[in-house]
């Protein structure tokens, strides 16, 4: 009888189990070297010994640190040796001036994920040194947003660009809607107003934006649910 009610509410099966355990960062490593895969993802801090691990590491295409990426001096040590990334992902990333030099030399980088850097507007125009980069997503940036904006404008092959608490207001705006080559815009604490948005907008009308996590009104791409 309990069967029968428990099969009508829920067919009678067990509760799922707890989620797979993702494997360690040395682990991960193992499969790249024996071409298993390409990718390292790693939810938890990364200790120096993991970090040490991935020197050198050819075949890693994706990497992302998602907990406590490391000071800069060991993160940008180790980033250097890395020959084939093309994906970084590094959350709570100190990574200064010096740092984005590092990254600047990685010629396979196509996408960047850095919500929490250190780094100035100097910092940002060294990336113009790769060509290929298509996505920046970047936070924690010191320094006025207007000159921010003027860094990023030198990344000529940029498609899709993401600020995180930036405060670089209409004069920003105004800077990056000089980016012809740009698809998709993402602004969080940006501080704009809505002329510079009519402006942008007069001036881009085709690219695609977000807004504080939602899309603007006079985004062509809006969907409304």
């Amino acid at each position: 009888m309990a069967c029968a009610v428990a099969a009508a509410l829920a067919g009678c099966r067990a509760p799922p189990g707890p989620p797979p355990a993702t494997p360690s960062v040395i682990e991960q490593v193992e499969g790249v070297r024996a071409g298993r895969t390409a990718t390292i993802t790693a939810t938890a801090p990364v200790s120096p010994a993991e970090w040490e691990s991935l020197r050198g590491l050819s075949g890693l295409r994706v990497l992302e640190i998602r907990s406590g990426a490391a000071d800069d001096e060991r993160a940008r040590t180790i980033l250097a040796t890395l020959p084939d990334v093309e994906r970084l992902v590094l959350r709570e990333s100190p990574l200064t001036d010096a740092g984005f030099e590092t990254l600047a030399r990685l010629e396979t980088l196509r996408d960047l994920n850095v919500p929490q850097a250190a780094c100035t507007a100097a910092g940002v125009r060294v990336l113009a040194q790769l060509p290929g980069l298509r996505t920046l997503r970047l936070g924690g940036v010191r320094g006025s947003g207007t000159e921010v904006c003027e860094a990023v404008t030198a990344l000529s092959g940029l498609r899709s660009l993401h600020l995180i608490d930036v405060p670089i207001g209409d004069a920003g705006l105004d800077v990056l809607a000089r980016m012809d080559g740009l698809w998709n815009l993402y602004l969080d604490g940006a501080g704009v107003s809505d002329e510079a948005w009519s402006r942008y907008f007069g001036a881009r009308p085709t690219v695609h934006v977000h807004v504080d996590q939602a899309h603007h009104d006079r985004d062509p791409g809006r969907h409304d649910h």
